[in-house]
């Protein structure tokens, strides 16, 4: 698949599959004695069939690529092996939320959603001395190398992919190493607002190459640099949960 396909349907959200499965190999020996002790079920096949017949209905939406497939094998994966299924299925879940939550918030607060980016990097481009003029949510501007710049932000812009990625990645974390709930809903939070915070970085720093470099570097800095943003940003985040959870690497024996 090309780059833009992989970027049409989100990058990020392969991470997340990834993980979902490489949790599902980790968890693989407490699923293995359910399976084994499964027998066909009346309410299972019900529940099964559904999956099955709802990822064939999935099909048709393009933007979900690979989810209706790993939905019609999870729905015979319950079928004959009942609730070891209980695994999967949250994991398919989260994967799925990743993938559905940027739609569902494009489409219910697409345009309102807007006018905080817009709002916020005018604020910061003003106070890094860029003469970027701002016209609603279009912005405009004369480049160092002579270009004359004119882009909309859209509610694309406004971060909801990885948003969705951010909050599939706290879900897992929460499955593997759970924090008590009285630091779970700050750190999640912090979380949250940090993850929109490096949104507005990434179009800022877009803003500012396309100033010092033309309009092929702003369309650059935009495709690629949530490719780096992001994960320094979740790196520091992982730290910091690990830490409220009191994570320690366990002594070495002598």
């Amino acid at each position: 698949m090309s780059t833009a396909g992989l970027q049409s349907y989100g990058v990020f959200h392969w991470g997340v599959l990834g993980l979902c499965i490489l949790w599902l190999w980790l968890k693989r020996a407490d699923i293995l004695p359910w399976m084994q002790e499964a027998r066909l079920s009346l309410p299972f096949i019900v529940a099964g069939s559904a999956l099955v017949a709802l990822s064939f209905f999935l099909t048709r939406f393009d933007n979900l690529f690979v989810f209706p497939v790993l939905m019609g094998w999870l729905g015979f994966f319950t079928i004959f092996f009942g609730r070891a299924a209980m695994v999967p299925s949250a994991l398919l879940a989260i994967y799925g939320f990743s993938l559905v939550f940027p739609i569902i918030m494009v489409e219910w607060f697409g345009e309102p959603s807007v006018v905080p980016v817009t709002k916020t990097v005018s604020i910061i481009t003003a106070m890094l001395g860029l003469p970027i003029e701002f016209e609603g949510a279009a912005i405009q501007y004369t480049s160092l190398t002579g270009d004359v710049i004119s882009r909309i932000i859209t509610p694309d812009c406004a971060g909801y992919q990885t948003i969705g990625v951010f909050i599939a990645l706290f879900s897992l974390m929460m499955l593997d190493i759970r924090l008590p709930l009285k630091k779970a809903w700050w750190v999640f939070l912090l979380g949250l607002t940090g993850t929109w915070l490096q949104n507005i970085i990434r179009v800022v720093v877009s803003v500012a190459a396309g100033y010092y470099w033309g309009s092929g570097a702003i369309d650059t800095m935009h495709s690629n640099i949530s490719y780096v943003i992001f994960p320094l940003w979740y790196a520091l985040f992982a730290f910091i949960y690990l830490w409220q959870a009191g994570w320690r690497r366990a002594p070495r024996e002598v």
